[in-house]
C-alpha cells in the first residue's frame, strides 16, 4: 500500500490502473483515457442535463471572491467530480451510511453532495468559501430531480474549511483536492480536537492528479489517527483515490 521508507502510495502498474479506470468510468471512459482524450471535467454536462441543475464548469481561484490573499493562493481551481468517479467511491469506500455523516469540504456547487444525498447518511454537509458557489449548491439542492424519492436533506455553509463545526458522530469526508495541503492539515487538527466526547471514526476519500500525490500523502503521513487504506490511480493520472480511515484522540 505505501513504502516503507517514503510513505507515499505504491504506484500500481498499468494493467492495475486500467482495471481500476474501467471499474470507476465504464469503458468509454476508460478508451478515451487510454487514447489520452479523457472528458472534459468543463464541458461535462450530462448530470445537469439529466438533473435540471448547474454544477458543470471551471472556476479559477482568482474567481471564487475570496478576499484574503493568501488563501486565494492556497486555493485551486473548482471542477465538478464526475458521477461515475463518485458512485464508485460510494460503493467502495466501505462505511455504512446509516451511521455517519457525509461532508464534502470545498463542495463547489454541489454535484457531489446531490450524488450522496440518495444513500441514507446522518447528515449531509458541504463547506464552500466562495459565496457565489455556495449560492449555487443551494439553488441546485432545490432543483434536483434525482432518481430515487429517497432524498436527504443538505447543508450548504458558506464558510472557511478551517472554521467549520463536522456534525457529531462518524464521519465520511470527502475531498476533491480543494486547496494547498496546509490549509488540509489544519481542518484534520481542528477535527482531533472537536468537543465530540468520544473517539470518532473517520474515512477520509480523498480525489487528486497523479502530480499532487506526493505533497497529499506527505500531509496525512503527519496525521497520527489517519492511515492509508487504499491507493487506486486512474490511466491519466487525473481522477485518483486515496482513501484513509482512522479514530479521533481520544
Amino acid at each position: 500500500m505505501t513504502d516503507a521508507r517514503s510513505g507515499q502510495p505504491i504506484r500500481k502498474g498499468r494493467l492495475g490502473r486500467v482495471g481500476y479506470s474501467i471499474a470507476c468510468l465504464g469503458w468509454r471512459g476508460a478508451l478515451a483515457e487510454l487514447a489520452k482524450r479523457p472528458d472534459s471535467p468543463e464541458t461535462d454536462a450530462e448530470f445537469d442535463a439529466m438533473h435540471g441543475t448547474n454544477t458543470a464548469g471551471s472556476v479559477e481561484p482568482a474567481d471564487l471572491g475570496i478576499r484574503d490573499a493568501d488563501t486565494v493562493r492556497k486555493a485551486i481551481r473548482y471542477l465538478p467530480s464526475p458521477l461515475r468517479v463518485t458512485s464508485w467511491m460510494l460503493n467502495e469506500i466501505g462505511v455504512d451510511p446509516a451511521r455517519c455523516s457525509f461532508v464534502d469540504i470545498g463542495c463547489g456547487k454541489g454535484r457531489v453532495l446531490l450524488v450522496a444525498a440518495e444513500r441514507p447518511f446522518r447528515h449531509i454537509a458541504g463547506v464552500e468559501i466562495s459565496t457565489e458557489l455556495a449560492d449555487i449548491a443551494r439553488l441546485n439542492t432545490q432543483r434536483y430531480r434525482p432518481a430515487s424519492s429517497r432524498v436527504g436533506a443538505i447543508a450548504v455553509s458558506n464558510s472557511d474549511a478551517r472554521d467549520f463545526e463536522m456534525p457529531s458522530g462518524d464521519l465520511l469526508i470527502h475531498m476533491y483536492h480543494p486547496f494547498d495541503p496546509a490549509i488540509s492539515a489544519a481542518v484534520f487538527a481542528r477535527l482531533a480536537t472537536s468537543a465530540d466526547a468520544r473517539p470518532r471514526r473517520v474515512s477520509v476519500a480523498y480525489l487528486t492528479y497523479t502530480h499532487s500525490v506526493p505533497a497529499v500523502a506527505e500531509m496525512f503521513s503527519a496525521i497520527g489517527w489517519l492511515r492509508l487504506v487504499r491507493y487506486e490511480e486512474s490511466i491519466s493520472g487525473r481522477y485518483n483515490w486515496l482513501f484513509y480511515d482512522g479514530s479521533t484522540p481520544g
